[in-house]
């Protein structure tokens, strides 16, 4: 069987009665319910207690607890440390930032969960498949991009956390730390650093225990970073599906029939719309109207809801890109193993938030000139004084902001990369 046949066909037969019953909610589900941030009551999905209450509170608490932990680790060793082992520690605590950020702006936020709810039970475009044979096209083209986009997503989010955890984990054993007497004057190299009550430096069963908690951290780390932007970018995926179709209906407007008029023997073709015409345009024109509302009042929600976590992220892209080139600039084995792909990961993702955030920005622009080319030349003075509104509300592309400073999309993303550069430029130089 195809992967275009297991994605689209029988979907009664599969029992795809909902969004979620697609495999790639479901991934996203899975990921977002151990972190508690999955809207399971407000979609009408049971929700134990200790989810609803406890996962908040505690993944609140952990955060916070690795937070104040890498700070005492910087204080307490500050003369020890190497550029690497510094640099790498600060930007785990931005990464911690982030997630402390995510935790209080998505996970205890009320908005970020209205906004799931309506966008898995009245935004997705499932419920517009069957409005006409575009609305279907374009459902199943952004249903297969977001089910290979998951897939990616997920692969990347393994990958990344694999490769954080193995690295100093190979560097140990190569080292020969593993083995009895094989620390000698070194200690063990950690993937994360935090002044713990017990010794994970030169004890094999503290180093144990850390390198346990180090792996889980970096699987809740990996969830918060990825599988919230996975979220964002489906729902951005439906929005441009959302304008395709509305785009579709703009220029598909019916025309008038043609009446021939014979005059002083001549025939003149005049173009108008009968009576029973118009009550048709008025009809078609309020449903793009409405449509277009609906769309921006969504997009205006989204931006509500994610506009902290936005704005956080690209700070994050900020400070961490400029420490990132730092470390990679040292251009030694070891610190290319570790930051190489920590650095391509991250600015890969930046990148790839940004572009599909374009999306909706590239295709709102081109309305105004589908409203424009309605057949308005036709109607009567009140259908296209609805025209001229319509037109006015569409001068203006709509975008996803940061805050409500900036728009998410390319431009921020090259703005961000090219200060990172500057930044790394000045510091190297120093």
């Amino acid at each position: 069987m195809t992967l275009w046949k297991f994605l689209f066909e029988n979907e009664a037969v599969h029992g795809i009665n909902t969004p979620s019953d697609y495999l790639y909610i479901k991934i996203l589900r899975f990921t977002l319910v151990i972190v508690g941030s999955w809207p399971r009551k407000e979609i009408g999905e049971p929700e134990p207690k200790y989810q609803a209450v406890f996962l908040k509170y505690f993944y609140l608490g952990v955060t916070g607890v690795g937070m104040i932990g890498a700070v005492i680790y910087i204080i307490k060793h500050l003369g020890e440390l190497s550029f690497l082992e510094i640099g790498h520690i600060y930007i785990v605590i931005l990464i911690i930032f982030v997630n402390l950020s995510r935790v209080i702006t998505l996970t205890f936020s009320t908005k970020y969960r209205e906004v799931a709810k309506t966008f898995l039970t009245k935004i997705h475009l499932f419920f517009y498949k069957d409005r006409s044979e575009y609305a279907m096209k374009t459902h199943r083209m952004v249903h297969l991009i977001s089910h290979l986009f998951t897939l990616c997503l997920l692969v990347q989010m393994i990958t990344g956390l694999s490769f954080f955890n193995l690295i100093p984990m190979y560097n140990n054993y190569a080292a020969g730390r593993y083995k009895s007497g094989g620390l000698k004057n070194s200690s063990f190299e950690h993937s994360l650093y935090y002044s713990y009550p017990f010794n994970t430096s030169t004890d094999m069963r503290g180093y144990i225990v850390a390198c346990i908690m180090h792996w889980g951290l970096s699987y809740l780390t990996s969830t918060w970073f990825c599988m919230f932007d996975l979220f964002l970018s489906l729902m951005v995926f439906n929005l441009w599906g959302h304008f395709r179709i509305l785009m579709n209906l703009l220029n598909e407007f019916p025309r008038p029939s043609s009446d021939v008029i014979v005059e002083n023997g001549f025939n003149i073709k005049l173009e108008k719309y009968t009576r029973e015409e118009l009550l048709k345009v008025s009809e078609r024109l309020k449903e793009c109207i409405l449509y277009h509302r609906e769309i921006v009042k969504f997009t205006d929600t989204m931006s509500d809801a994610f506009g902290p976590m936005l704005f956080v992220y690209y700070m994050f892209h900020q400070a961490s890109g400029c420490l990132l080139l730092l470390e990679c600039s040292q251009m030694t084995a070891q610190a290319l193993m570790r930051y190489a792909p920590l650095t391509i990961i991250l600015t890969q993702q930046l990148i790839q938030l940004s572009v599909i955030f374009e999306l909706v920005g590239s295709e709102s622009e081109k309305l105004k000139d589908a409203v424009y080319g309605v057949p308005w030349e036709f109607m009567d003075i009140k259908n296209r004084r609805v025209v001229i509104i319509f037109l006015m509300n569409v001068q203006e592309p709509v975008h996803v902001k940061a805050l409500g400073v900036a728009n998410v999309g390319v431009n921020s993303m090259a703005m961000i990369l090219k200060t990172s550069i500057s930044y790394f430029t000045f510091l190297r130089s120093m």
